[in-house]
């Protein structure tokens, strides 16, 4: 009788971990289809979150990239949670058709600051984004620094 019942156990935990790998397996592509979406998705901000809810980049690249990335899909909570006021005021005045054509073409630190740079492979038009170095690497909270991007500069 012992011997059934750990044979019952047995499958019974097998199907059970067989339908949680098909169900991983099932959403996995869905959820992968849009590489960019799904970074986002993933660390959205409702419009009534506190920007703690966020979790924010440690590396001045990536961080930018979000920032970035959040202004092309016309994310404005996003964009506030990454950026300074002044930032963000800038990039939403400098919305157009072409916002989501910014490719990363460089990045480097200096005094302190990591200043990231970006070319619209539309208009050719260049826009360098700068934050504290150690504050994004070093975070004071466990889930990163908020409105770290204190600069944008663009450029014809």
């Amino acid at each position: 009788m012992k011997y059934s019942v750990r044979n019952r156990a047995a499958a019974l935990g097998i199907a059970t971990v067989a339908g949680l790998a098909g169900l991983g397996l099932a959403s996995g592509p869905a959820v992968a289809a849009d590489a960019s979406a799904a970074d986002s998705s993933s660390q959205s901000v409702d419009s009534g979150a506190d920007t703690q809810s966020v979790y924010y980049p440690t590396e001045p690249v990536k961080y930018a990239d979000e920032l970035v990335r959040a202004w092309g899909q016309g994310d404005t909570d996003r964009v506030e949670a990454f950026a300074s006021t002044k930032v963000a005021e800038e990039l939403q005045a400098h919305s157009d058709d072409e916002v989501t054509h910014w490719d990363r073409v460089g990045g480097e630190g200096a005094a302190g600051t990591t200043y990231v740079d970006y070319e619209n492979s539309v208009t050719g038009e260049k826009m360098s984004l700068g934050m504290p170095t150690e504050a994004v690497v070093d975070p004071d909270d466990e889930w990163g620094t908020p409105n770290a991007v204190h600069k944008v500069q663009f450029e014809d």
